[in-house]
């Protein structure tokens, strides 16, 4: 077989038409049919094409204006001193290079002072960060990276902020990755250019151990101020299909990882790139070494062997087990500058602590600790296992976890902690004034529960008669009941005694738990361990046909929403607003608003409103959607937002607040207007988090846009509002707060994108 194009194509002939490039058909005259030009010609076009599609015209207008031979903005003359050297022409005279790197960009926060708000003006900025909007509603979309990579090849379980959210620790079935949100990299000029949210990039942090949920239980500031510390609460797992996981849920247990020590973790895998991640892989009867190898033995009597057995009755515990119990020893200071110490693979330990460890297990050749020489290993090892040896949850697959924080506390302690197995529901709590968790009581499960969380019931008790309460008039005896933590429920109050056969008793708003099995929901109320099954309030409307099979429940979500009408001030202060918290109940396609603490007969109790989903949500989120602060958006009212997650992609429904005030056990509210949404392009999605204000990056990039003091910065989730001197300020911002999901885009292909907005010009542009 003959093929006449077996050399390298080259363009032999010049084009007509003088130094223009070359035409689809000239180069298939010069090469034949059979050209690989000729080959590629479709997908070159339809790239092109959605390239072009891409790029909005605004963005196409900006590149215009932002051409060659451009003359300068002006740039005041006192900012020269503050700022580095930002080169923008090439050297007229031919030399040795000259390297200036461009600093502004190494700076945590994103906004400037006012003073260097001209001077950053002048140098390029980044493409804005497009958001789309979920018409007819306010909601809008954001993706983050190329959309040809996937930001995890496996099932997405939870995303962990950072870093004022410029970093996602996105933990899936294979391990940990990071998106770098705002990658940077060297350009030709030697600065160093950032880029934006479009162009973030994944890497791949470890592999080998699954994170299946994450959580901050505690957060501070480092002594430089700059470098987060604190305690995050994982449940890790092997990956499935390794030798140590039998089945979905094998081996999965919660650990305490040190915030300070994953934050350089994931700082280490952006920064190597092409490195290969850390390889947590373990055999299934992995232990650690507890015998020395290739050395002589120590002569001793038979006692001293007995003694030694006695000592270490479990010489085949994992690694695990011989960790230190409490994890209040990870928040000492530690060498963070890239160059600690060599150490062990254990958590830092307090130097009070210290002596009590024995001389043998520091000293001699027998030690059980593994010595780690690896700074990137030794920070993916720093952490304590929840489980403590012979303890309840040793040995146990934890399925799920909750948490519980109390809203009035001040300083530490006032948390609760709900654990979930296969067969039961273990409680710990964190005192007052304390870190470590300790183990409260358990409830046992009738099958495996699949979520659990808290919420609050309102219990009241009615009684037959004076003295099966007060034991003969004695009203100092009657029973109180109180919960495990005096920080988490309200105070008891009762009504007076009457002389009537029956009054009422009201022991106020208690904790529960809230616990979804496969087809049903039940609670445990956590001060008596009374239980009971999760019921709806009927609702007419609902069809036997709409389901074949018994629609599921999903976890409940709290949220304090404004009550319309006037705000109330106080001596002529800062108007104070008016809240009413609900909370949402959701079984199959159906979402109950029902007030919160949850009435003590709340299945006879008419619910606040009732919203109806297409198809059955995975989750639904709460948003309250406030306007803006300019003069077109302060006439528009306040509303609810509410987005579903589920198979078939997002769906939003937006209503009016007026059945706050309206449905107070006067039946059903009815609405003026509900805008329905829907998306078409996300498919099968879930819920990750709440955070994040992408809707508002333009402002935040462009100094001439710039609308908010140095308090509010980009991460106003973590921002000091002490100047404000207000609370409405805070909880506006974070209401403005959106929504972190994940979505399967095809097979092996899952993302991170992000859901929220509020209504407003700038929403618009």
């Amino acid at each position: 077989m003959s093929d006449p194009f077996e050399h390298v194509e080259q363009d032999k002939q010049r084009p007509p038409g003088g130094e223009e490039l070359p035409t689809y058909e000239d180069l298939a005259q010069q090469h034949g049919p059979n050209s690989r030009f000729g080959r590629w010609r479709s997908w070159i076009e339809k790239r092109a094409a959605e390239r072009y599609n891409d790029i909005t015209p605004e963005e196409r207008q900006r590149r215009r204006e932002r051409g060659w031979d451009l003359q300068p903005k002006p740039v005041p003359l006192l900012s020269y001193s503050a700022l580095p050297r930002i080169v923008t022409d090439p050297p007229q005279n031919p030399g040795p290079p000259e390297l200036h790197i461009q600093t502004l960009s190494l700076q945590d926060n994103t906004l400037l002072g006012p003073e260097q708000v001209g001077s950053a003006a002048a140098s390029p900025s980044p493409p804005p960060f497009i958001s789309s909007r979920i018409n007819p509603s306010h909601l809008r979309l954001n993706h983050f990276g190329s959309r040809f990579l996937p930001h995890s090849t496996t099932q997405i379980r939870c995303i962990l902020p950072l870093n004022s959210e410029r970093l996602l620790l996105i933990g899936h079935d294979e391990g940990l990755s990071v998106l770098d949100l705002f990658p940077r990299e060297w350009s030709d000029a030697g600065g160093i250019d950032v880029k934006n949210p479009d162009e973030a990039q994944t890497r791949l942090v470890w592999e080998g151990e699954g994170v299946f949920q994450m959580t901050i239980i505690e957060q501070g500031e480092a002594f430089d101020g700059k470098t987060a510390q604190g305690v995050v609460l994982a449940l890790v797992g092997p990956e499935p299909g390794s030798p140590g996981s039998k089945d979905g849920d094998a081996a999965r247990s919660l650990r305490m990882y040190n915030l300070m020590s994953l934050t350089n973790l994931a700082k280490w895998a952006i920064a190597q790139r092409g490195a290969r991640p850390l390889d947590l892989r373990r055999p299934p009867n992995w232990q650690v070494q507890t015998t020395p190898s290739k050395k002589h033995r120590h002569q001793g009597s038979i006692a001293r062997g007995l003694k030694s057995l006695i000592d270490n009755p479990t010489p085949y515990a994992t690694l695990e087990q011989q960790r230190p119990v409490s994890y209040q020893n990870m928040l000492t200071p530690t060498i963070s500058n890239g160059s600690p110490e060599r150490r062990t693979n254990a958590p830092p330990l307090n130097l009070q602590q210290t002596p009590t460890l024995t001389p043998s297990r520091r000293n001699t050749d027998d030690s059980t600790w593994d010595v780690i020489d690896d700074i990137p290993l030794r920070w993916a090892t720093d952490f304590v296992p929840l489980a403590t040896p012979n303890s309840r949850l040793a040995g146990s697959t934890v399925i799920s976890y909750a948490i519980w924080q109390d809203e009035n506390r001040i300083g530490r302690g006032g948390q609760l902690l709900a654990v979930a197995t296969r067969s039961n529901i273990l409680l710990y709590e964190v005192p007052k004034g304390e870190r470590a968790f300790r183990f409260v009581k358990e409830f046992y499960t009738p099958m495996q529960p699949r979520n659990i969380t808290f919420f609050q019931q309102s219990v009241q008790e009615v009684t037959r008669s004076m003295s099966d309460v007060t034991g003969g008039g004695n009203t100092s005896s009657w029973h109180k009941r109180t919960d495990s933590a005096n920080t988490i429920r309200d105070n008891f109050s009762r009504s007076p005694p009457s002389g009537l056969s029956g009054h009422l008793i009201n022991y106020g708003p208690q904790l529960s738990l809230f616990v979804v099995f496969d087809k049903k929901a039940g609670w445990i109320r956590i001060a008596d361990s009374a239980v009971g099954e999760m019921e709806l309030p009927d609702d007419s409307s609902r069809l036997s046909f709409e389901h074949t099979s018994p629609p599921k429940w999903v976890l409940p979500v709290r949220c304090e929403l404004p009550v319309p009408g006037p705000s109330t001030s106080v001596s002529g202060a800062m108007p104070v607003e008016t809240t009413r918290k609900v909370i949402f109940l959701t079984r199959g396609r159906k979402t109950h608003i029902l007030p919160s603490p949850l009435p003590t007969n709340y299945a006879t109790y008419p619910s606040l409103a009732i919203i109806t989903w297409k198809s059955p949500p995975r989750h639904v989120t709460p948003r309250v959607c406030e306007p803006d602060d300019s003069d077109e958006a302060q006439d528009l009212p306040p509303f609810l937002q509410l987005v579903a997650f589920g198979e078939d992609g997002i769906e939003v429904q937006e209503m009016s607040l007026n059945f706050i005030s309206r449905g107070k056990g006067k039946g059903k509210a009815t609405f003026e207007e509900v805008v329905r949404a829907e998306d078409d392009v996300i498919g099968e999605c879930g819920f990750l988090a709440t955070g994040g204000h992408w809707d508002q990056i333009s402002r935040l990039i462009d100094p001439s846009r710039m609308t908010r003091t140095n308090s509010t910065s980009s991460d106003m989730s973590s921002a000091s509002f002490d100047s404000v001197g207000t609370s409405v300020i805070v909880s506006q911002l974070k209401r403005q707060e959106g929504i972190y999901g994940w979505w399967k885009k095809g097979v092996g292909d899952f993302r991170v994108f992000w859901v929220g907005g509020s209504p407003g010009p700038y929403s618009d542009n």
